[in-house]
């Protein structure tokens, strides 16, 4: 069962491209911090397929069954500037490394981290003050449980070496990605490397991104062409950068332009200019204009001469419908003598006047004894007679057959007066008129047809001067025009006809049209192509690697990371986890910070559970820096203890951003674990909190056995004594000043004497300790101590607070810390004799005497 997500992740890698590959050990051996050398490398690899040199990442193996316990580390040379020859014995509880920083602690700790496989690799150097540098030449001695002791030779050439990477580390970068601030309220929290999910798929697609922006580049590359002349479908094919294959053939075959070709240009380009110029359509519409009013001229001919014949007629048989009506009517007349007697009997007004008093007699009936007009009885018989002779007079239909007549005649002339005679003939129809003559009176036509029209024209007047005249005397002959409308029509036809061969011509010039102008496209396009050959074929060229980009783009993706980060997150994130975690920050003093394991909405590279980390008060701010080295320590001990592994836990100054109480209580919690420890530590407050552990002890002797209670703490002192002589080992318990005079004086006597910066160094360390052993009695001010304010009363009394005492001290110091980057002596110019050194001896051991 895999306990961290470096597991899912390298197994998951090993069947990904190279590229993909490399970016995700280097994501499980930088802990998802990844320089941006390597970065730019790997994306070079992936956009350009250059070769990659890919070393499979070894990672912790927490849940092997075998447990191990480091035994030693010996640096015998090579490695930055750490004295040769240093060895490191490492106790089964704790060992603890201490040093200012700049005194080789950390080259320690890079070695060990490269050893046993760290979050985060680290770089090694060598030494760089030397001419000559030599090569990495480290031991490492380890033990699995009952087995033998083995020892491995390091060289620096590969890390995270079996067996040794079941142990556990904990530096700065194991806060990487660790801690999200999600809202003003709460941060989210991934533990056991699942943050590397989300910092893989941001790379990945900034990668994406990167290779879409390297495509629109590339495209934004490629050399404008002129299009202008390329047949449409390789035109679109430019414009929508998708040529084909089959396009690109088709240009190659179009890339050269012979002379002929040339030629053939020019000639084709003169000949489509001098068809155009020849405007057929425009005859034809011209011709279709003349057939057009010709015919319009026979039409209404023939229509007017029609309808005028037809009226002469029609007023013939009207007028002498009319005189007989009338002769018909003044007949009736003269039967009814009586009403010769009545004015004006004979015009209409009397007519309607009668009509209108019939119609009244009908209604009222009274019999003809009553006058209808006056409504007064009739006196006399001549009264009488006159009266009936009106309703006798109504009752002949000579009058009705006048009166429809009458009414004829006048719609006739309506009809007349609305005939128009007039015949419109154009300017240039009448030149064509006048080029025809009548065989029968040698007149142009266009006078023919001028003279019928005049013709029928006097005939309309005549017609309606009779009509007015009601006179039958009406004489017309209208003259035949069937030779006419036969002449318009031969016009019309040979119109037609012209019409017709101008049509054939029209058709004929358009196809050759057509055709000159394929064949003008094609050399056009052929001469356009071979002038930008060059330019195509850069444009192809940037294209295929256009093209090569956007197929990369196309197979990089995020999905199955983000499928792997929702397995890991639902094997990893558990209850148990969350209950741990809340333990551990409560032990450091983070009560106030809730913990829960909450489902949300999934997001690129992250499961949609998620642990979240909230204040219950003061909500409205994100965790300081303190809190978050406190989270991510908590998190680092949960994470041991869930994954059940009692290996050793190597640590690089975790308590950086802590107070002095907060590293006081992860001091206990680290002496409160099964597993062996090895701390790298420059914080003097947080060695204090070893020092005064009750239950626990600091051990003196390094290299025999020790019989105290509770867990043994071996402290190495570290320093730095001098260009090439950083990471110096010594034991802590014994810095003493009465030790390093001692070493000095062994040293003195050595003869040759050749061991200034040694001595030097020894006497500086020996002027600091009397200091803290004197001057200071071994007292820490209270705000800086770990001893839970146990103030050693009687023993402030002892401080000596000697001027003389001090300036003796200062200039003792002050002579060995002198010269070119604190060497140790002055410069080869005022070096210190062994009788300057024994000199100092003398006055710091009769400091130290006075002070028992």
């Amino acid at each position: 069962m895999k306990e961290h997500a470096k597991a899912y992740l390298k197994e998951f890698a090993s069947s990904q491209p190279n590229w993909l590959k490399a970016l995700i050990y280097g994501t499980i051996e930088t802990n998802g911090d990844i320089s941006t050398d390597k970065k730019n490398e790997i994306f070079s690899s992936l956009k350009n397929d250059t070769p990659l040199t890919i070393n499979e990442p070894n990672i912790n193996s927490v849940n092997s069954d075998n447990e191990i316990r480091l035994i030693s580390l010996e640096h015998i040379n090579g490695v930055n500037a750490l004295k040769q020859n240093q060895t490191i014995k490492f106790h089964n509880d704790v060992t603890i490394l201490y040093g200012l920083n700049g005194a080789g602690k950390s080259s320690y700790f890079k070695v060990l981290n490269e050893i046993v496989g760290g979050n985060q690799k680290k770089n090694i150097l060598s030494n760089i003050y030397l001419d000559t540098p030599q090569s990495i030449d480290v031991e490492i001695s380890f033990q699995e449980k009952t087995e033998q002791i083995q020892s491995i030779n390091w060289n620096g050439s590969n890390r995270s070496l079996d067996l040794l990477n079941k142990c556990k580390v904990f530096d700065s970068s194991y806060l990487n990605g660790l801690l999200e601030t999600r809202k003003a309220d709460s941060t989210l929290i991934q533990p056991l490397g699942l943050n590397l999910f989300s910092y893989l798929v941001i790379l990945i697609d900034e990668f994406k991104q990167k290779l879409n922006d390297d495509a629109n580049k590339k495209r934004f590359e490629k050399p404008i062409l002129e299009l202008q002349y390329f047949r449409d479908e390789i035109k679109k094919s430019f414009e929508n950068h998708e040529v084909t294959e089959k396009i690109k053939t088709q240009i190659m075959e179009l890339s050269i332009f012979t002379t002929e070709n040339s030629q053939k240009l020019k000639t084709t380009k003169k000949e489509l200019e001098d068809l155009k110029q020849i405007n057929i359509q425009d005859k034809i519409k011209l011709k279709n204009n003349d057939k057009i009013d010709v015919d319009s001229i026979k039409t209404n001919l023939e229509t007017l001469h029609k309808e005028l014949s037809t009226l002469y007629i029609d007023t013939k048989k009207e007028l002498e419908l009319f005189i007989k009506n009338k002769e018909a009517s003044n007949l009736a007349k003269k039967q009814f003598e009586i009403l010769s007697t009545i004015p004006n009997s004979d015009n209409s007004e009397w007519k309607d006047f009668i009509k209108t008093a019939e119609k009244y007699h009908q209604k009222v009936d009274d019999g003809d004894k009553v006058c209808i007009y006056c409504r007064q009885p009739l006196q006399d018989e001549n009264a009488i007679a006159l009266v009936k002779a009106y309703g006798e007079f109504l009752k002949d239909e000579s009058e009705q057959k006048l009166t429809n007549s009458t009414k004829q005649i006048n719609d006739l002339k309506v009809k007349v007066e609305a005939t128009s005679t007039n015949i419109v003939i154009k300017d240039n129809i009448q030149k064509i008129l006048e080029e025809h003559k009548m065989e029968s009176t040698e007149k142009t036509l266009f006078e023919t047809i001028i003279a019928i029209n005049t013709e029928l024209s006097l005939g309309k007047v005549k017609i309606l001067e009779k009509l007015d005249e009601q006179n039958l005397d009406l004489d017309i002959n209208l003259s035949d025009i069937t030779n006419i409308s036969a002449k318009l029509n031969s016009i019309s036809s040979d119109i037609q006809e012209d019409i017709n061969k101008l049509s054939e011509d029209n058709a004929k010039k358009v196809i050759e049209i057509d055709k000159l102008e394929k064949t003008l496209k094609e050399l056009q396009e052929n001469e356009s192509i071979s002038n930008q050959q060059v330019s195509i074929k850069k444009w192809f060229e940037i294209d295929l690697e256009e093209k090569n980009l956007r197929d990369k783009i196309s197979k990089v993706n995020t999905t199955s990371i983000t499928a792997l980060s929702k397995k890991a997150h639902d094997s990893l994130l558990t209850e148990n986890l969350k209950k741990v975690f809340k333990e551990e920050l409560s032990f450091l003093g983070y009560q106030n910070l809730d913990v829960k394991i909450e489902t949300a909405k999934g997001e690129k590279g992250i499961s949609s559970t998620k642990l979240i980390l909230s204040k219950k008060n003061d909500v409205k701010t994100i965790l300081s820096e303190g809190e978050q080295k406190a989270v991510a320590l908590a998190l680092f001990i949960t994470e041991a203890k869930i994954q059940k592994s009692k290996n050793p836990i190597i640590m690089d100054d975790p308590v950086n951003s802590l107070d002095h109480k907060i590293a006081g209580k992860f001091a206990q919690r680290l002496l409160n674990l099964d597993n062996q420890i090895i701390l790298f530590n420059h914080n003097r407050l947080f060695l204090d909190a070893f020092e005064t552990s009750k239950a626990n002890h600091i051990c003196k002797n390094f290299d025999g056995g020790c019989n105290s209670n509770g867990k043994h703490i071996r402290i190495y002192q570290i320093n730095n004594e001098g260009l090439n002589a950083k990471g110096v080992l010594s034991n802590y318990k014994l810095n003493k000043a009465r030790v390093h005079i001692k070493e000095a004086n062994s040293l003195l006597n050595k003869s040759p004497f050749d061991n200034e910066l040694k001595v030097a160094s020894l006497l500086r360390k020996t002027v600091e300790c009397v200091i803290d052993e004197v001057v200071f009695n071994n007292q820490l001010p209270t705000k800086y101590s770990n001893k839970n304010s146990r103030i050693a009363w009687s023993e402030l009394k002892n401080l000596k607070n000697d001027s003389a005492i001090i300036d003796t001290l200062e200039a003792i110091h002050g002579r060995v810390s002198g010269g070119e980057m604190h060497n140790g002596t002055e410069n080869e110019e005022n070096p210190i004799e062994i009788d300057e050194f024994n000199t100092m001896i003398s006055n710091i051991e009769n400091i130290l005497g006075t002070s028992q």
